[in-house]
């Protein structure tokens, strides 16, 4: 089972500077002592709509830049994820 949500450059230096309470995954990480809660599967329009600024974006265009660069593609609005929230700080 996998255990710590590991996190890029991007994010670790958002999670340094408070901005990022959140992170999208397509796998649950239940056993990360820092998630204190898991969404169910949401579209990825939604939380590029509602979600970036817990996700440590500066609007959801930054928030669709950085996770197309993760998956080196356009992620769709479509696509489905789980949306980890918690106290990621101390990585």
């Amino acid at each position: 089972m996998k255990e710590e949500i590991p996190f890029n450059h991007w994010s670790q230096s958002r999670i340094s500077a408070g901005m990022k309470s959140c992170t999208s995954r397509h796998s649950k990480y239940p056993n990360d002592k820092r998630v204190t809660w898991i969404s169910p599967k949401l579209p990825f329009w939604f939380i590029k709509q509602y979600l970036w600024m817990p996700e440590g974006a500066t609007g959801p265009e930054e928030l669709q830049k950085v996770i197309n660069d993760i998956y080196n593609r356009e992620v769709s609005g479509d696509e489905e994820f789980y949306v980890h929230f918690g106290q990621f700080g101390g990585i």
